[in-house]
């Protein structure tokens, strides 16, 4: 399983599940991920620790 949030590989037995009342389903690495995705409402993109978004360049 992958971190909704960080995109980091969770080790079996490891981490949280969380599912929502819609059903959508979300895996957290640590307390740090969960807090900023669900608590502050952060995106990912804009984080710099999180997900590393590579821009590529149309010339």
């Amino acid at each position: 399983m992958k971190c909704s949030f960080c995109k980091k590989e969770i080790e079996k037995g490891k981490g949280k599940m969380f599912v929502k009342t819609d059903g959508k389903i979300f895996y957290f690495c640590s307390n740090k991920c969960d807090k900023n995705m669900l608590k502050l409402k952060r995106k990912p993109a804009k984080i710099r620790w999180a997900a590393k978004k590579k821009k590529v360049s149309k010339k």
